[in-house]
């Protein structure tokens, strides 16, 4: 089994050291608990944040200021404890990177320590009231927000996304202008402006990014 290295944050030094305690009894998991006046902080895998109370604005102050010292290219995956959660709070804590929650009252060493090592290796952990939630809030961020500008959930516009499945599948661009509603030089467009845009290098570099990113 890989190690994973864990990040701790507790807004007291006793709660810290008691998660920092639970998690260490893993051998493979690697934990450190956070200095928020450090600068820079090496990406871990997992970050867990502890708290009291409520999971709240305070959380995703830290997890925003966290994300600036990590860097752009990092991918927070946070493991938030806590006494209660707000269903209204819960597209912005996905956005902070929260995929998992677990009740202060649930927490054991076994529970915590299987929640961070399955969310080190991709899982998430929401419970089903949220999942109904999220699924909510996305659908109205889509229909009222993004169709009417012509984007998509995955940030991508409607038509960059019809390009890049059809390449995806291989169409040239003649063939593309025969199946969409776009000539030939719109395509070519709309490709070179995505491109540039994500900071890509080429058709194939585009495709992989989206299939990366699961918008195609």
């Amino acid at each position: 089994m890989e190690s994973a290295e864990v990040l701790v944050h507790a807004p007291d030094p006793f709660t810290a050291s008691g998660v920092r305690t639970l998690l260490e009894r893993s051998p493979h998991l690697h934990v450190r608990v956070d200095d928020p006046e450090q600068d820079r902080v090496d990406a871990p895998d997992v970050t867990v944040v502890a708290v009291e109370g409520v999971a709240g604005v305070e959380v995703f102050a830290y997890l925003r200021r966290l994300q600036n010292r990590l860097g752009a290219d990092a991918a927070l995956k946070c493991v938030v404890v806590c006494r209660e959660f707000r269903a209204e709070d819960i597209l912005t804590a996905v956005e902070c990177g929260v995929v998992a929650f677990l009740h202060r009252q649930d927490v054991t060493n076994t529970s915590l320590t299987a929640m961070v090592t399955a969310v080190s290796r991709g899982a998430a952990f929401l419970p089903g009231s949220l999942q109904g939630t999220l699924l909510e809030r996305l659908n109205w961020l889509r229909t009222e927000v993004l169709d009417p500008e012509g984007l998509t959930l995955s940030g991508l516009e409607d038509r960059e996304l019809a390009v890049l499945r059809l390449i995806a599948d291989g169409y040239q661009t003649e063939e593309m202008a025969d199946l969409l509603p776009y000539s030939e030089g719109t395509i070519k467009n709309v490709l070179y402006g995505f491109i540039n845009r994500m900071g890509l290098n080429s058709r194939a570099h585009a495709v992989a990014y989206a299939f990366r990113t699961g918008a195609i």
